[in-house]
């Protein structure tokens, strides 16, 4: 099954109306004439179709979606047998692009991501090969966009907007689909190309923020002198342990657990079992004599570069790298990290 990059051919409303009145129907014992199914490239791709809405009006579809009549995809419905359709308000709200003619000779074209916070690995293919050109789909960190060649970009949200029969019902909601809603909440972008020149209409919402992590220095501050006198410590005996040992491990990991069996949170790792308990890990960072003062130091420096001192090129150098590390992971198992709202 082949790929088509068709951005040069469907450019242009015009483009897409006479393609798709060039595409003969595909009619197979699954589906007939009245179905009007009309691959945009490869027949045996036959989800991926130019629909005819009306003379001024045609969508493309990447099928298996709530926009789709013929490929709608899994639903509540179908788990009991039937098999809904959308109406042709949905199809054209939900199709990945809309192409429409208006009154005053201009065009445009409606871009939508999928719906839901998964990956929608054939949805951004699709649009990759079928956005006009001077339109591109980039994807950068986790994040998607349509941008003009050498141009502008605008974040492309994912959607949550579903036709009605794909709606959740009562005791079927949950954390990935519990923002679902049959109202189109506006992350489509729509852009107008009047003479060939492509501006932006509307649509789309800001890129998000993600949340900073943020220092407690006063509570850190309260336990400076602590914080020093075991760093100095652990960089002095942390040499002297038998660090290539996998027994000897073995048995502070073991230790670890059976000093925390009784209330405590167990994480990942050694040094994890401390992360999760961060009031006990500061307890031992206070107290020289605590009987898991060795362990939490063995765990804290392993987690560090200091066995890589060879690849630095001067001891100040991997000394800084090694302190700046220990520094963070203080940060992190007791606790002093806090996330702020983004």
């Amino acid at each position: 099954m082949a790929l088509y990059w068709q951005n040069n051919y469907l450019n242009t409303f015009d483009k897409v109306a006479a393609y798709y009145d060039s595409i003969k129907p595909l009619v197979s014992k699954h589906h007939t004439l009245a179905d009007d199914l009309r691959p945009i490239g490869d027949r045996n791709r036959k989800w991926e179709r130019i629909q005819k809405i009306n003379a001024n009006c045609y969508i493309l579809q990447d099928g298996w979606n709530g926009s789709d009549d013929i490929f709608t995809g899994w639903s509540y419905y179908h788990a009991k047998g039937e098999k809904p359709k959308p109406t042709e308000a949905e199809k054209i709200k939900l199709a990945p692009i809309v192409w429409r003619r208006h009154k005053d000779g201009t065009e445009t074209i409606k871009v939508r991501n999928g719906t839901g916070q998964g990956a929608h690995n054939s949805r951004y293919s699709f649009l990759a090969r079928h956005l006009p050109s001077g339109l591109n789909f980039i994807i950068r960190n986790g994040k998607h966009f349509v941008a003009f060649t050498h141009g502008t970009e605008y974040f492309l949200a994912k959607s949550n907007t579903v036709a009605s029969f794909d709606l959740p019902r009562d005791g079927q909601r949950h954390e990935w689909n519990k923002h679902f809603t049959t109202r189109d909440d506006g992350v489509a972008l729509t852009f107008r190309i009047d003479n060939g020149v492509i501006s932006f209409v509307d649509g789309g919402k800001p890129l998000p923020i993600p949340p900073k992590v943020r220092v407690d220095k006063v509570a850190k501050a309260k336990m400076k002198d602590a914080i020093a006198e075991f760093r100095d410590w652990a960089f002095a005996m942390y040499p002297l342990l038998p660090t290539r040992d996998h027994d000897y491990h073995t048995e502070r990991v073991n230790e670890v657990r059976r000093a925390m069996s009784a209330g405590y949170s167990y994480g990942w790792g050694l040094l994890g079992m401390f992360e999760s308990n961060p009031d006990i890990t500061k307890k031992i960072i206070r107290d020289p004599d605590h009987e898991l003062r060795l362990h939490l130091m063995y765990g804290l420096m392993g987690e560090t570069d200091y066995h890589l001192a060879h690849t630095f090129d001067t001891p100040e150098e991997h000394d800084k790298r090694v302190k700046a590390q220990f520094n963070r992971h203080i940060n992190k198992i007791c606790d002093f990290n806090k996330k702020t709202k983004g």
